[in-house]
């Protein structure tokens, strides 16, 4: 999630975006609730793990940007279409890596005792996952600040924390409560202060 930063960082350099004072207190705020996770993770993290995750943020951060500038050059674009006509792009690229790290005998196992469950969890990775979320995040991102749209994705490990306990019994200690909350009055503060501001004004 550390894309949220590489985001508001290229839109204020590619496009000359500016941050307000209340959002970067808001930033501080959800920081120090990731900063409570990555205090108690448990240690098996690499520095070349490191590095590849803050390459893929760095990625996911250009796409976003891409995605902005996209929609800048045709007002008109059909962003669902984009994301899927744009994901094509993965399909090589991740059948390599797939034959590469799994094996092609590994694939096919994989196929051949796929279940009803297993093809459930696919549909909602492609349809509801990729489909329709990144459709609707890149154009809400088309249209809105980045400081206001890419912390939204913060609400991913409060989500996935959440559900863990809920679906998987992972237990939900103190720390995990603080890192939420910290995020969520980031997120709250990000997105009410505005209001607040225009309420007062009126």
């Amino acid at each position: 999630q550390t894309q949220v930063f590489f985001t508001i960082g290229l839109a204020m350099y590619v496009s000359g975006e500016r941050i307000k004072l209340f959002q970067i207190f808001a930033l501080i705020l959800a920081a120090a609730g990731l900063a409570v996770i990555i205090r108690y993770t448990d240690g098996s993290t690499t520095p070349l793990g490191l590095r590849m995750v803050m390459i893929a943020a760095m990625s996911w951060a250009s796409a976003n940007i891409i995605n902005r500038h996209s929609a800048k050059i045709d007002p008109n674009l059909n962003m669902l279409g984009f994301v899927v006509w744009s994901s094509l792009f993965a399909v090589p690229i991740l059948l390599v890596l797939s034959l590469w790290f799994e094996g092609l005998p590994a694939i096919q196992a994989g196929l051949a005792h796929m279940t009803l469950t297993t093809w459930l969890g696919v549909f909602w990775q492609t349809a509801a996952n990729t489909l329709f979320g990144y459709a609707a995040w890149a154009w809400l991102l088309s249209r809105y600040p980045a400081a206001t749209v890419s912390p939204m994705s913060l609400l991913v490990p409060v989500f996935g924390m959440g559900a863990s306990a809920l679906y998987l019994s992972e237990p939900l200690p103190a720390w995990k409560v603080i890192a939420a909350s910290l995020i969520l009055a980031g997120l709250a503060l990000n997105i009410v202060w505005p209001m607040l501001q225009q309420k007062f004004k009126n």
